[in-house]
């Protein structure tokens, strides 16, 4: 039973998401009203009784207009295209093809390639082209085959227009974008992924995908929130670097500079005997009392500033703790157990190149940089800043 399970889960089973209760009634239900509907429609226009008849075909359109709404193969010209080439195709087939068993398995594959090719696959098509294929092998008349076709696909894109747009959450044709109570204006992110990107995408996959662009997109921002959330959940002490050089208040500014060099920070702690956060320094602190003087370059300006001062006295800094960036002057701290949001907030703002973490009592546990924070950036920009959009 075991393997039996296993060979149906991998072979099977299509990985498709699963539909709530409520979204099967509202299903169903449309499509009871659809083709109620589409039954009004082709008994009041005023043609022939033969073109009246319902098509097979039709009955696995209502399926995919009434179910899928929003996908490529239930729109308008999927529909229309999807319905009537492969019946023209059909006939074509049926009435030139001298072979009964082969008409209609060219009319299948010529109606496919001509979808395809016209953008307009409609599986329900695969299906007319047999029942025209057939009829006309069987000298029914082309007119009445083609006037049937029609009526049927007027109707049953009238039925899907009226039910679909009175459905909640629904709207049809998906090309017809819903109204905004209140119009505002998309926030464009450089670095987020926009509709060229996903369609950049889907010609790379080279392959037909039952889902829009713009349900694409709708997914990618539900998805990429609550992978959004789901790293906000972590907490900076879970994320942070614990081992570290930290730097005394009387470190000097050579020996701080050398340090920072040799580990590749942007910038180093500063901390008290005890072990407790009281600065941060970054090159940007070098940079902020170096002396402006147009005669020299920066770097001779820099190793000034490094090289230590003979003597007891200097009129410039000599070590850390006169050029470091303290709490009284904006430092922020992060605690380990503070979420990773509040690092991604303070580092955000650009005031600090990076943010210690300290325990309960304020002794340095770790170092928070934004490169750690790398990845929950993209998927917060990615979003395009979702927080409150993806409640419609």
């Amino acid at each position: 039973m075991t393997i039996l399970t296993r060979f149906a889960r991998r072979y099977l089973l299509a990985d498709a998401a699963p539909l709530s209760s409520a979204e099967r009634w509202r299903s169903a239900a449309a499509a009871l009203l659809g083709l109620l509907i589409f039954e009004g429609v082709l008994f009041v226009v005023p043609v022939s009784p033969e073109a009246h008849r319902l098509l097979a075909p039709l009955g696995a359109t209502s399926v995919i207009v009434f179910t899928l709404p929003h996908s490529p193969l239930a729109q308008p010209w999927s529909v229309i295209g999807g319905l009537l080439l492969p019946a023209l195709v059909g006939l074509a087939c049926g009435s030139w093809l001298p072979a009964g068993w082969l008409a209609p398995a060219v009319a299948v594959a010529v109606s496919i390639w001509v979808m395809g090719w016209l953008r307009c696959i409609h599986p329900p098509g695969g299906a007319m082209a047999l029942v025209m294929a057939v009829a006309a092998g069987q000298g029914v008349a082309p007119g009445i085959s083609l006037a049937a076709v029609g009526w049927n696909t007027v109707a049953i894109l009238v039925a899907a227009m009226a039910v679909n747009n009175l459905i909640p959450g629904r709207r049809y044709p998906l090309c017809s974008p819903p109204s905004p109570a209140t119009p505002q204006r998309a926030r464009q992110s450089p670095v987020g992924v926009q509709e060229p990107d996903l369609a950049a995408a889907l010609a790379e996959i080279d392959a037909y995908l039952d889902i829009s662009a713009d349900d694409l997109s709708h997914l990618f921002r539900r998805a990429a929130h609550h992978a959004f959330r789901r790293h906000v959940l972590l907490t900076c002490g879970e994320v942070m670097e614990p081992a570290l050089p930290s730097l005394e208040f009387a470190t000097s500014l050579n020996e701080a500079w050398d340090l920072m060099r040799r580990h590749a920070r942007q910038a180093l702690p500063v901390v008290d005997r005890g072990g407790r956060v009281i600065g941060l320094l970054g090159l940007e602190d070098f940079l902020r009392h170096v002396e402006a003087d147009k005669g020299s370059r920066v770097g001779e300006r820099v190793r000034h500033l490094l090289r230590p001062t003979p003597g007891s006295h200097a009129d410039k800094p000599e070590v850390v703790g006169q050029i470091m960036l303290t709490p009284q002057h904006g430092l922020q701290l992060a605690r380990s157990d503070d979420s990773i949001a509040v690092a991604a907030e303070v580092l955000g703002q650009g005031g600090q190149a990076a943010l210690p973490v300290v325990d309960e009592s304020g002794r340095l546990v770790g170092m928070l940089g934004a490169a750690g924070l790398n990845a929950v950036l993209f998927h917060h920009e990615a979003l395009g800043h979702i927080r409150g959009d993806v409640t419609a």
